[in-house]
């Protein structure tokens, strides 16, 4: 028997892809004890479960709701109202009315206007970091930069970062986190309730004086002669601010972390940046994914990896998992700049295929430009066995990581 996949295993948290690569030899879906659910490991399942949403449902939050106590229940009604109405746990057709909606704001041509804003964003924050002492890189650099264009967006102040980032934090311990953390339904209501109160006075004020803006954007755009609703407005908010900053985070660290254990492949990146950025980054989203699973609801029976799963099962298709299958990729873990087809899972696939990829990929083009040019000796500053890696299903990184920002 294969080694059972433990997401509380600190060593699995730090690197779960010899447990993936042991349980996809035995094959691609295996029952997960700890999850109460099916975990999806190979790439043929993770792509099936990711496009067949009439049959793996992203909405989700119902069963969550019976399951929880009378108590948890009832507190937990507040971060389910705004949850319900989040894109990324709805299925066609209010699916595709509400990405409609946001394609309009948020889309290729938008993220390309926001180059020279993210680049002045990446340079300001590397030439406020101390040079030659550690510096936390995660939280200093790889989730301030996404967190501050995303603040940007949405038209708050970035001095409101540090809060608004902790609602988030809270919000996702409903969502993302696994177990054993005390008082979670409290604290995501708290972050839930915080969110949706700051939201609603920024609509206000955009609705008083209009900017040239994507809040403004959302809030007045028409599909069909309708706009969103308030409280689908402010449901929206939430899921970018949230799905923004993390997730960019850990590509940077990620993808720091892959060019310190491969030294070879960070001097052939500086060697020709302009040439390799672009793939560069795909190949971080590839080769350990920001995002490490995405769970589904079945609507119906089905099978799916030689398992038969039933209606109200739980499955949790493992992107991560899922981009080291060696049958798609040849040399999953090695790192390849060049020749690399891209048919990585890190964004999802099909109709939840993530909104936010542009923007996450400019980004992390923009900042490992900077790393490579300007700091080609940047080393950590601890071992990273000591790092501890995040708690939960669906963020993939580091909770620190201290750095030395060694120049040329």
């Amino acid at each position: 028997m294969p080694t059972a996949y433990d997401p509380t295993d600190p060593i699995q948290l730090r690197d779960p892809y010899a447990i993936f690569a042991e349980l996809r030899t035995a094959g691609g879906v295996h029952w997960c004890e700890p999850l109460s659910g099916w975990i999806a490991v190979d790439w043929a399942s993770v792509q099936t479960v990711v496009t067949t949403p009439v049959v793996f449902s992203a909405n989700r939050l119902l069963p969550v709701h019976e399951r929880l106590s009378e108590e948890n229940r009832a507190t937990a009604a507040d971060v389910l109202r705004w949850l319900s109405l989040w894109m990324v746990f709805q299925d066609p057709p209010n699916h595709t009315r509400l990405r409609r909606y946001l394609s309009t704001v948020i889309n290729p041509r938008m993220v390309e206007s926001l180059r020279t804003s993210i680049t002045e964003i990446t340079s300001d924050l590397f030439d406020g970091l101390p040079k030659d002492q550690p510096v936390d890189f995660f939280t200093e650099i790889a989730l301030t930069l996404p967190g501050y264009v995303v603040m940007d967006l949405l038209g708050v102040p970035r001095d409101r970062l540090a809060e608004v980032k902790q609602w988030s934090d809270e919000m996702m311990l409903f969502i993302g986190s696994s177990r054993g953390v005390d008082n979670k339904y409290e604290r995501a209501r708290h972050g839930a309730c915080s969110m949706a109160e700051l939201f609603r006075e920024l609509i206000d004020e955009r609705r008083v004086r209009p900017h040239d803006d994507a809040l403004t954007r959302m809030i007045t755009t028409e599909v069909d002669g309708e706009t969103l609703t308030e409280d689908e407005l402010i449901a929206s908010m939430m899921m970018i601010g949230n799905g923004a900053q993390e997730t960019t985070a850990h590509l940077l660290t990620n993808g720091l972390i892959a060019l310190h254990q491969h030294p070879d492949i960070a001097a052939k990146l500086a060697a020709d940046v302009d040439g390799l950025i672009v793939p560069a980054v795909d190949e971080f989203l590839r080769f350990d994914s920001p995002v490490l699973s995405t769970g589904r609801l079945l609507a119906t029976d089905t099978e799916l990896g030689g398992q038969r799963l039933k209606e109200g099962d739980r499955v949790f298709a493992m992107l991560a998992a899922a981009n080291r299958d060696p049958g798609v990729f040849a040399s999953p873990d090695e790192i390849v700049l060049e020749g690399r087809v891209n048919g990585h899972l890190a964004f999802s696939k099909g109709v939840h295929f993530c909104l936010g990829a542009p923007l996450a990929r400019l980004e992390g083009q923009i900042a490992f430009r900077h790393m490579v040019e300007r700091f080609p000796h940047l080393r950590l500053a601890e071992p990273l066995d000591t790092i501890p890696w995040t708690n939960s299903l669906v963020s993939r990184g580091p909770l620190r990581l201290p750095v030395v920002l060694e120049g040329a």
